[in-house]
């Protein structure tokens, strides 16, 4: 195989817990159901705290948002920027998992590493 050449993506029921990995609470569904996949039990787990991390902080924002001067800048800019960043790391951190790689977001793995 060439060195340029694209990895095989996963198929089939592979490819669906994959996604779910990184598919908010679904994530728990691959960690209860595949506990002796040690690769898609590592997404799986950083599935699940990728989707706790952007509910706690988005309540936080939202919560921000109820303050009369805070909340414009929170509502109309923070949050915004903060669901696309999360939507960006759940779709690279899928696409790198189809390829057999493991996307390391930033403060995530490391707190997944330490748990």
């Amino acid at each position: 195989m060439p060195l340029d050449a694209p990895a095989p993506l996963y198929q089939g029921e592979r490819l669906r817990d994959l996604i779910l990995c990184y598919a908010g609470p679904w994530a728990f569904l691959p960690y209860l159901r595949c506990r002796e996949d040690e690769e898609l039990l590592w997404h799986s787990r950083q599935g699940v705290l990728l989707a706790f991390v952007e509910v706690a902080i988005g309540l936080a924002l939202v919560i921000m948002g109820l303050f009369p001067m805070v909340g414009l800048l929170t509502v109309r800019f923070l949050l915004p920027i903060w669901l696309l960043w999360c939507l960006g790391n759940s779709v690279t951190s899928v696409l790198q998992a189809c390829k057999g790689k493991r996307h390391k977001i930033p403060v995530i793995s490391q707190l997944m590493d330490y748990l």
